[in-house]
């Protein structure tokens, strides 16, 4: 847009600024003091004439090539549009090109500085300008969606910038057009080669677009809205919560890890209460039989020292059994409840 732009501003300044007959048969030329300033000291050159026209005969084996590749394509895909959307683009900027030559032929705003076989010819812009900077780059453009070999490429796109810079520099050298005429060409061929690149992506976009729609994926938790019926999405998580949640886990981890490492195994604590009860837990016992000989001794004792009992009068028989098994469970507890508090 901007180069059409530059172009029509340009073009405008021609036909209006410094417009003087100082062509032959007493034609007006735009910008006349910087076009006879160059006319002045460029003469007509046969050899540059040749050169720049066997350079835009040149210019037609590349429109060629894109037929024959348009023609391969309806052959294999037996589809008009699945031509490459490069082949197709450059097909429409080659007509607007043809749509340009033919305005200006019959827009004439200059003529040409020199009679051509004897007549006055249109010389604004300069057509082989114009063709050899719309084709050669375009065809250089059309090199990134056709060649992947890198290396291979780039040389060819270097190729076929020189032939376009050498195209304008051959016309203008050849003083078979005004100053302004090749500045004109290079300037419209510019525009049409800006054009190029958007113009196959929108092709691509409108011819090549697949408008299937891609199957909805069933959420695999079952997590959604729709569940069944290959509506629902499982939500995703979000990044920093899942980074949140991993960090938490692993400080939990660490701290279980070293109280386990801090703390001993219950089988170690069971066997050192174990280890800690059974000194008490033996003298408990040899206490308790000491009172057992104690308390089964002391009946015979007694009944020595005491002689026969008074007349009329029994004693109270005593269970020196009972006795004795009262006192061993009385011990046993007293020695049980300690040894339950230390394991607990």
């Amino acid at each position: 847009m901007i180069m059409l732009i530059l172009f029509c501003v340009y073009t405008f300044l021609v036909a209006m600024v410094d417009f003087k007959p100082i062509g032959p048969g007493g034609s007006e030329v735009g910008f006349a003091t910087v076009n006879r300033f160059f006319q002045q000291h460029l003469a007509y050159n046969d050899l540059f004439y040749v050169l720049s026209k066997i350079l835009g005969y040149v210019c037609f084996i590349i429109p060629g090539i894109n037929v024959a590749v348009a023609i391969r394509d309806i052959i294999r895909k037996k589809n008009i549009l699945k031509i490459g959307p490069d082949v197709l683009g450059s097909f429409v900027i080659y007509v607007l090109l043809g749509l340009a030559y033919i305005l200006f032929e019959v827009v004439v705003l200059n003529y040409r500085p020199m009679l051509m076989d004897g007549e006055l010819e249109a010389s604004y812009p300069s057509s082989h300008s114009m063709l050899g900077m719309t084709v050669y780059l375009t065809a250089a453009l059309q090199l990134n969606f056709r060649d992947r070999n890198r290396e291979r490429r780039v040389r060819n796109q270097r190729i076929l910038l020189a032939l376009g810079i050498l195209t304008v520099l051959t016309r203008f050298l050849s003083g078979v057009h005004w100053f302004t005429d090749i500045l004109g060409g290079v300037l419209l061929g510019l525009t049409l080669v800006a054009l190029y690149v958007p113009l196959v992506r929108a092709i691509g976009k409108l011819f090549y677009h697949d408008k299937k729609k891609k199957p909805v994926r069933r959420p695999q938790n079952g997590a959604g809205k729709g569940q069944g019926h290959g509506q629902g999405h499982a939500r995703k998580p979000r990044p920093d919560r899942v980074e949140a949640e991993k960090a938490n886990a692993a400080t939990a981890a660490n701290a279980a890890a070293a109280a386990h490492a801090a703390s001993p195994a219950p089988a170690q604590k069971e066997e050192e209460a174990l280890k800690a009860a059974s000194p008490a837990k033996e003298k408990g016992k040899e206490a308790a039989r000491a009172e057992e000989e104690k308390l089964a001794a002391a009946p015979e004792e007694k009944a020595k020292g005491a002689g026969p009992a008074p007349a009329g009068k029994e004693p109270a028989a005593a269970d020196p059994a009972q006795e004795v098994k009262a006192e061993v469970q009385k011990t046993e507890a007293e020695i049980t409840e300690p040894e339950a508090t230390k394991a607990e």
